[in-house]
């Protein structure tokens, strides 16, 4: 299917450059309610992973 070169124009014009969004932060955004707030997550990967030695 041909895409005009009119559309391929308003769909660059509507991309909004001015919003900068932290992509890490919108990716640890997702996990914020997992981690105990008192932990980093550092702390709390190695915690799981001590839970789980010698386990499996």
């Amino acid at each position: 299917m041909p895409v005009t070169l009119e559309r391929l124009v308003k769909v660059i014009e509507s991309i909004d450059t001015k919003v900068e969004i932290n992509c890490a932060d919108q990716w640890l955004g997702a996990s914020k309610s997992v981690i105990p707030k008192e932990m980093q997550s550092t702390e709390y990967i190695k915690m799981l992973r001590e839970s789980c030695y010698r386990k499996i």
